[in-house]
Formats: C-alpha cells, sequence, structure tokens
C-alpha cells in the first residue's frame, strides 16, 4: 500500500512504515557515531568509567548496569570513544521498540514520526542516545516492558496475547530498568495509575502480574544487597537531593527552562502543547497510557524544585519520552497544519545534524578558546580529556605496580584524572565528597603512602590549607597548562605529599 504524501515526514523514505522508520534509525545513529568520535568523555562519563573499571554489585550514584555495560566495553575497545557504541546501539534498539509501541497504539507512520522527533531532540540525540549514563539503558528497558503490555492491553484483530508472557517480561524488563536508573519506579507508578483508572485493573486479580514482580525483584536484587551493605547510602543520597530549602520559584523557573532547552525548543513546544491538549482526550485508553506514563516523572522532579532550590532537567526526560507517541499521532493526524509538520521536520532535523557535528567540531578543536572565548565560557571544554596528564605524571614514577598513588580533590576532577592514568595507576580522591571513590578506596592499603595530588589550581588554592593534617609533608605545587591543540586551557597543579594519613574526611574515614 502507497503512503499518501500528509503520512511521510520526507519524501524520500520507503512507503513502508517499517522500513522508514528503520532508515531514520540507521541515520541518526550514524550522526551518533560521528558525534561520539568527535566529541571527548564529559565529567560524569569520565567518573562512571573509572568506576566502571571495577566490578562491583551496585554503586554509590546510581544503580550498576550501566557501569556493567561500561566495563564490558572498555574490555573491547579501552577508553576510545569507540566505548561508547553499545550505548548507541541500544538507543538505536530504543527507537525501534518506540516505533513498534506507537504503532500498536496509532499506526504505523504515527510512529515514524514519533522516531523522527525523538531522534531530533537534543536530550534524546546527545545524552541517552550517545553518552555513557544511566538513561540508556533505562529507556531501553523501559520501553520494552510497556510494549510487551500494550500487546496485552491493546491487541491487534486476531492477536490472543499470553499474559504470562506479557508479565514476565516486563517484570524481567523493569527489573533490569531498576538496575540502571532509580527513577524508574515513577513511570512504573504510571503504569499502576493506568490499570486503577481502566478496566485494565482486572489484571490485578490475574497471577502473572504478581509473577512478574517477583522477577523484577529478583533482577533489581543486587542493587539491594549492595545497599544493606552499605547502610542504603545510595538510595539516602539520591532522596537527600530532594531536600528542602523553602519555596524557591527561580529555581522553578530554571527547572522549566532547563527541559525546554534540553528537548530542543523546536521539539519541546509541540510535544509539550500536544500532551496539554491530550489531558481532554484521556477517555481513549491509548493515549491515558501514555500520559499516565509520562506524568509522574514530568510532575515529581518538575515540582521537586520549588521545595528543594534546584534539580537536573534531565531528570523529568524518561517521562517526556513516553509523549512522543502522541506528538507522532498528531502529525499524521494534521498534516495541513500551519506551521507544515514537513517544514518541521526537515528544519528540526537540519538542525540534530548541524548541532551535533558542531558541537562536537567545536570539542575536538577547542575553536572557541581559539577564537577568543574564555576557556570558562566554553561549554565543550568539560568534554576535554585530560589525555596529556599520562606521560607527565609516568615521568614522575606514575606505573602499574610501583610508584605514588594519584590523588584527586573532587569526585569529577577525580573521574577525568582517573580516565587518562586510572589503568596504571590507582586514583583516590581525598575531599568532603568523594561519591563512589569512597566505596572502592582500602584505606589501610594506603596508610603512610607518598601520593601525587593533582587538581585544578582553583581547587587546590581552596583546599590546601585543609589537607594539611592529612599528611606527613606537603611539597611545593608545580604549575602546568593543558589544553586541546597544544593550547593552554585549563590551569592544572600537581603536588607530591607523603606520609598519608587519611583519604576521607572524618565521617567517612571509619569505613
Amino acid at each position: 500500500m502507497t503512503a499518501a504524501p500528509g503520512d511521510k515526514p520526507f519524501s524520500f523514505l520507503p512507503d513502508d512504515p517499517a522500513r522508514a522508520a528503520l532508515a531514520l534509525v540507521l541515520g541518526f545513529t550514524l550522526l551518533r557515531v560521528a558525534f561520539a568520535a568527535l566529541l571527548g568523555f564529559g565529567v560524569d562519563e569520565s567518573y562512571t568509567l573509572g568506576q566502571a573499571r571495577r566490578l562491583a554489585l551496585s554503586y554509590f550514584d546510581h544503580p550498576p548496569l550501566h557501569l556493567w555495560l561500561a566495563h564490558a566495553s572498555m574490555a573491547v575497545f579501552g577508553t576510545t570513544w569507540a566505548v561508547r557504541l553499545p550505548f548507541i546501539l541500544l538507543f538505536a534498539g530504543t527507537s525501534w521498540l518506540l516505533f513498534a509501541l506507537t504503532r500498536r497504539l496509532f499506526g504505523g507512520w504515527e510512529g515514524v514520526w514519533a522516531v523522527l522527533a525523538l531522534n531530533a531532540s537534543l536530550f534524546f540525540l546527545a545524552s541517552p542516545g550517545t553518552w555513557i549514563v544511566p538513561d540508556g539503558p533505562l529507556l531501553f528497558f523501559l520501553t520494552a516492558g510497556m510494549a510487551a503490555l500494550a500487546r496485552l492491553f491493546f491487541p491487534w484483530e486476531g492477536e490472543t496475547p499470553s499474559a504470562w508472557i506479557a508479565w514476565t517480561l516486563a517484570g524481567f524488563c523493569f527489573g533490569f530498568a531498576g538496575l540502571s536508573k532509580y527513577s524508574a519506579v515513577f513511570v512504573v507508578a504510571g503504569l499502576a495509575i493506568f490499570l486503577f483508572a481502566t478496566p485494565h485493573r482486572r489484571w490485578l486479580a490475574h497471577p502473572a502480574p504478581y509473577a512478574g514482580a517477583l522477577v523484577a525483584v529478583l533482577a533489581i536484587s543486587p542493587v539491594i544487597v549492595w545497599n544493606i551493605a552499605n547502610d542504603w547510602v545510595s538510595l539516602r543520597f539520591q532522596a537527600g537531593r530532594g531536600g528542602g530549602r523553602g519555596l524557591t520559584l527561580s529555581a522553578f523557573a530554571q527547572m522549566l527552562a532547563g527541559q525546554f532547552v534540553w528537548l530542543a525548543p523546536w521539539i519541546a513546544v509541540p510535544l509539550a502543547t500536544i500532551a496539554a491538549q491530550n489531558l481532554a482526550r484521556l477517555k481513549d485508553e491509548r493515549r491515558l497510557f501514555l500520559m499516565a506514563l509520562a506524568a509522574p516523572t514530568i510532575l515529581y522532579f518538575t515540582l521537586q524544585s520549588l521545595w528543594s532550590g534546584w534539580a537536573l532537567p534531565h531528570w523529568p526526560m524518561p517521562g517526556w519520552f513516553f509523549a512522543f507517541p502522541l506528538l507522532g499521532a498528531w502529525m499524521v493526524a494534521n498534516p495541513a497544519a500551519s506551521p507544515s509538520p514537513h517544514a518541521w521536520a526537515r528544519w528540526s532535523t537540519a538542525l540534530a545534524v548541524v548541532l551535533a557535528l558542531g558541537i562536537g567540531t567545536l570539542g575536538a578543536t577547542g575553536l572557541l578558546t581559539r577564537l577568543g572565548v574564555p576557556s570558562r565560557a566554553d561549554p565543550t571544554l568539560d568534554a576535554f580529556d585530560w589525555t596529556a596528564l599520562r606521560p607527565i605524571l609516568a615521568a614522575r614514577g606514575v606505573a602499574r605496580g610501583s610508584g605514588p598513588v594519584v590523588v584527586g580533590l573532587t569526585w569529577n576532577e577525580g573521574g577525568k584524572i582517573d580516565l587518562a592514568v586510572g589503568d596504571a595507576a590507582d586514583v583516590m580522591v581525598i575531599g568532603p565528597d568523594p561519591r563512589g571513590f569512597a566505596f572502592r578506596q582500602v584505606r589501610r592499603a594506603y596508610q603512610g603512602a607518598d601520593v601525587l595530588i593533582v587538581a585544578l589550581a582553583g581547587t587546590w588554592a581552596r583546599q590546601q590549607a585543609a589537607l594539611q593534617g592529612q599528611f606527613a609533608v606537603i611539597g611545593e605545587p608545580e604549575r602546568l597548562s593543558i589544553g586541546r591543540g597544544g593550547r593552554p586551557e585549563i590551569d592544572l597543579v600537581i603536588v607530591p605529599a607523603r606520609g598519608l594519613k587519611s583519604l576521607a574526611p572524618v565521617s567517612l574515614a571509619a569505613r
């Protein structure tokens, strides 16, 4: 059957929606590969790769799945850009699952539009789509689980899906989503809302959902066991990030603006508008299903900024993810809208390509600083890898199995240092916020050790006085600058110190 002119986002796509969706997924996957090859590792990625060097049941900041995946990827690719490839391929799978889910709910071309909009969004193009972050596995398994249940809730004519298979597969997927990120619980809570609000509540009288819940608990058990052994420190850390600081309208405004920017304004406006319009169409169970999955995550993390005083705009994104099928359905139903959906598709895709390749090129070359932009104002500087440290520290005796321990002063600087030299030497962190480093540091093993402190010059200036009691002797700092293309962009210090007394503040020293 030939597609109508208004159905396809681009005339060159195949007439079959599945093939068209595959073509879009392939095209955006190639774009992500180019983006990944150009851009260095960000602060969070560097820290994650450092933590992933050592396998554990779970970790301080997040559940373990993306770290396990990073560990396996490093075994194949080392710490080159290619370590991102499994995450890129995982999001290609997520895009296909979104197509399959949208096709079941609304139709094939609706699924194609949803895939296009998702992949053209800045956040989904870059963060879960390319980077080594927990959101990639989270979205893959949430989408797979919801697609399995959608087949049960909304079967096509002639289908007789098995409740046992659907709920067991969903439980497995939700368990692995929980192994990816704690916020999976909000999307699963949305599923519960959908069940209670519709005749699908009848499934609660069937044993299959409870079998699926047991499978989910078994899947997430490594996180439970690790937290029990570590006084629930990971859950307490994440819960504490939403602590109350009083009414803060400025933080709420920043949260709204941040989501607007992260999604990309040309995606955010139609996505939010169409989601709001669907509030009047919740009698349609398909739309209620998606809105129930989306709403808890979006509302909680957005409103949380009102009392917490801060929040990160990527936290609500798993909720927005489930609004994309609604956007796809609207695009097919309104081909004559103004502005034209087809013009929107062309501009959105072009901007995604230009921004991905442009940001990647700026990050690879440091062009902004070459043009006179101060380093502190260069948003790509966080993606600058400190690889120049490796030969510098090697010249000072840092090598596998010998030489001093390398010490950072903050978790984020420690991540950058670890990425550069962590396979050649132990990297530890001293300071009030070591994050995951606190759970891999064997303090007794380094008692009395000689170390090389590596820090940004500003960090050293702030913490120098507090470090005096942690060493027998602290030497004179050696100053150096490193940057892209041989240009100095960041100022570091290397400080020799002898007689390590403590790697952590008193509150952690007993570990």
